[in-house]
């Protein structure tokens, strides 16, 4: 990340540099295509760090991930109604703009990987730049596909390369063969005696060990997301990528930060966390609240906050003897008639406690991506369904330890204690293999816990496993009648600007609406 202000500087000066020449009566200049990137004019590598920059800061962190997703996993609620411009999610309402970021956003950062992609592929001397960028994509659209459903894959970003400018949609089940096959191919053929492109990778300054490490979790992470749908296969890529090397430790998280502390710059900003700095809405729901209440979970200290002026961060509390979490579904009139709320407190709806600002909302915070803690939870599972060796109540023991141990990677003062986090375990230990279903909830939810904050992961392994068993919400007039959301619907363009291909997809998946469920979770 240090070098990302210096890649970005130098892609300006080379624009100006562009602009100038392109003004001095040169022909192949003035008729030479700027948008197309090819080796011997630009290093491909900027784009990497352009790319992975904006998967980790774009605004959908908040629009799809925040206000829709952590709103539907039940990790935040709000008293927003539906006329309110933020956490949807928690109504299950629809508000177009939020609903179509990931989509656009995934887009708009697959031309930036599908340029690194077509100007290294013919290359040795990036080769390891493009299996990179191949790693990258995979990582881009599984967050896609698995809010969505089928979706343009194996045409996008072609549009210039082939003249493809309406891409077919692809089935979901054709996109996990293709992006698991991807990064199989990717990992193997990373090779760490050739460059490492150290200076333009703000995820591992080029480690290609933790590349790879990160390649093969990620091929895990999608091979589970086939255990309803095609147990055969998810057990055949389990075994893949548990045979491969997989992340170690928190060292390996694939984390990305914010570089403006001020928020001066939005753009180099978490944005859930600047979005929590501006706003007076999203609390922490109560059914997330009370797992971890309930549990004597040490997180839980460091992850709330009640702050009576939520626009001033010196307003502060943090006493857990005041803290609560808000019920989901209510809006400012309801509120009041539910048994959680003091009407005479002099805070209001904001007696619910909210994301402790000093840990979870720095604007130059991590936003996590997958991380080691995540890996030893689906491990657990994996071993609980007999699919690799191993003993499922250590991976579900360091699962838990490693999400402990990672909250002061977002705060140093954060620290969960080793006797903290082994009598938690004493006190709520792994029930076994003698019950598969107490087992298989005991997991999830605590993969539930993981993902805090991520919500693309936890709204989808939520739809995966069915755990933790949420009580759905039925609020006047949301978009699924009182049903859990399935997906978010397509942007509203896409039925106009490739209607046969948009058609198509709707006939084969079923009905553009929350309720119909992606091919897995079928």
């Amino acid at each position: 990340m240090k070098n990302y202000i210096k890649n970005i500087l130098y892609i300006f000066c080379l624009g100006l540099m562009t602009f100038s020449l392109g003004c001095d009566g040169n022909f192949e200049e003035i008729n030479t295509d700027p948008n197309a990137v090819t080796s011997d004019r630009f290093n491909p590598a900027y784009l990497l760090t352009t790319a992975q920059v904006q998967t980790a800061l774009a605004s959908e962190h908040v629009g799809g991930n925040m206000y829709y997703c952590e709103a539907f996993v039940q990790h935040f609620a709000s008293l927003s109604n539906v006329g309110i411009f933020n956490w949807h999610g928690d109504k299950y309402v629809l508000h177009q703009g939020n609903n179509d970021q990931l989509w656009e956003s995934t887009y708009k950062i697959d031309k930036l990987v599908m340029d690194v992609i077509q100007a290294t592929k013919d290359n040795p001397e990036y080769q390891n730049l493009y299996n990179m960028a191949l790693i990258w994509r995979s990582l881009i659209f599984h967050r896609l596909t698995d809010l969505y459903g089928d979706a343009p894959f194996s045409e996008a970003g072609l549009g210039y390369y082939e003249g493809i400018y309406k891409p077919v949609y692809d089935a979901q089940e054709s996109i996990y063969d293709q992006m698991l096959n991807q990064l199989d191919a990717a990992v193997n053929n990373l090779d760490g005696s050739k460059d490492n492109f150290a200076a333009f990778d703000v995820a591992y300054e080029g480690d290609i060990n933790k590349w790879k490490r990160m390649g093969n979790s990620l091929m895990l992470r999608l091979a589970m997301r086939l255990s309803k749908a095609d147990p055969a296969k998810a057990e055949q890529w389990v075994k893949k990528a548990f045979a491969k090397d997989l992340m170690q430790d928190n060292a390996d998280n694939l984390a990305i930060r914010g570089t403006d502390p001020n928020g001066t710059v939005e753009d180099l900003t978490n944005k859930a966390s600047l979005m929590f700095s501006r706003s007076a809405t999203g609390q922490i729901s109560a059914t997330f609240f009370d797992y971890l209440d309930e549990r004597n979970d040490p997180r839980l200290q460091h992850m709330v906050a009640v702050y009576t002026d939520p626009y001033d961060a010196t307003t502060k509390n943090d006493d857990p003897e005041i803290q609560k979490g808000l019920p989901n579904g209510l809006d400012r009139f309801s509120l009041v008639d539910d048994p959680s709320y003091v009407a005479d407190h002099p805070a209001q709806e904001n007696q619910y406690s909210t994301l402790d600002r000093d840990v979870y909302g720095k604007l130059d915070g991590y936003r996590m991506l997958l991380t080691y803690a995540e890996v030893q939870l689906l491990l657990a599972e994996a071993a609980l369904r007999g699919w690799i060796s191993g003993d499922a109540k250590t991976y579900f023991e360091n699962g838990v330890k490693g999400d402990m141990k990672n909250v002061a990677s977002y705060e140093p003062t954060a620290i969960i204690t080793d006797a903290e986090i082994a009598t938690y375990l004493a006190e709520n230990p792994y029930v076994g293999d003698g019950d598969m279903e107490k087992a298989l909830e005991q997991i999830n939810s605590q993969y539930w816990v993981a993902t805090f904050m991520n919500g693309y992961e936890a709204f989808a392994n939520y739809r995966r496993s069915g755990y933790p068993a949420l009580v759905p919400i039925n609020y006047l007039d949301n978009e699924t009648g009182g049903l859990r959301p399935g997906r978010l619907i397509y942007p509203e363009n896409e039925p106009v600007l490739n209607t046969a291909n948009y058609n198509a997809a709707v006939s084969r998946q079923g009905t553009d609406n929350f309720i119909t469920h992606v091919w897995w979770d079928k």
